[in-house]
């Protein structure tokens, strides 16, 4: 058995580089470039985001907004509300202004407010998913709509607020028990683009050691230069296969839900027969 307890883990080794949509020179454009080109869960995100959100209007909600990075894909039809919880700045490194910040689980917006919740990588940071899903429920109005996006092969990451990995199923119980209807999850990749990115993604780990010795850093810098090519090649193959969906294994899910237009008294509960 090994000699550390994880659950006594407070940070972690690597953090990917925050994104951020900045696009106003060559530079910029390079890095966005490059960030979507080696990040697969970026980039299908991205992907799923670009072709739902262009076309919401009314209200919108940002739930776990963090920096915004898609707040550019809504139209000018929407009024956009960004919150995220108080202590997101010693916790992830990021504070934005125009963001609504709360502490609880309250959400600070009114009931029937919204007509959009946007949630992307924040449902596995909640303690309490089955509150946080009745209050978007709340804030709703009837007939609005809901769209997640949830990691399911990603590392473990955010140490040590990242706590659950949920399954369709598990997705569609939640939802469920919410109050939500018509609930519809997607997978983002499939078991090649996992292998892939789980490849890359050590190879950048060797490339960045973590700090021991010099030794072993140098030999780890050695082998992930040696493996560059290895690098690029399952780059290339996870972004060609990365928009076909996988049913046994996926890099996450997009998942939509709807608030129903009329409210029903009827009690949701799942039963297996």
């Amino acid at each position: 058995m090994a000699n550390f307890n994880l659950v006594e883990a407070s940070k972690e080794h690597w953090k990917p580089p925050i994104y951020r949509n900045n696009t106003q020179s060559l530079w910029d454009r390079l890095k966005v470039g490059c960030y979507t080109f080696f990040d697969f869960q970026y980039s299908t995100i991205h992907r799923d985001l670009s072709k739902q959100l262009p076309s919401v209007i009314g209200n919108v909600l940002d739930v776990g907004c963090g920096l915004q990075p898609h707040r550019h894909l809504f139209s000018a039809n929407i009024k956009y509300t960004g919150i995220d919880i108080s202590e997101s700045r010693n916790r992830f490194g990021y504070q934005t202004p125009d963001t609504i910040y709360y502490s609880g689980k309250t959400w600070p917006i009114k009931n029937k407010s919204m007509d959009f919740i946007l949630c992307t990588e924040t449902l596995e940071h909640v303690a309490s998913p089955d509150i946080f899903l009745k209050e978007a429920f709340r804030v709703l109005k009837p007939g609005g709509k809901i769209l997640m996006t949830v990691p399911f092969a990603a590392r473990w990451h955010f140490i040590p607020y990242d706590y659950w990995r949920y399954t369709p199923s598990g997705l569609d119980l939640l939802l469920t028990q919410a109050g939500f209807v018509n609930n519809r999850v997607y997978a983002r990749g499939n078991q090649l683009t996992v292998v892939c990115y789980k490849t890359i993604t050590f190879i950048f780990s060797l490339l960045i050691p973590q700090k021991s010795n010099f030794v072993f850093e140098t030999i780890c810098r050695v082998a992930g230069t040696l493996s560059l090519p290895v690098f690029m090649v399952f780059a290339v193959i996870g972004n060609v296969t990365k928009g076909k969906s996988g049913i046994v294994d996926c890099l996450g899910f997009t998942v939509l839900a709807d608030r129903p237009k009329v409210q029903s008294n009827k009690k949701f509960i799942h039963a297996k027969n």
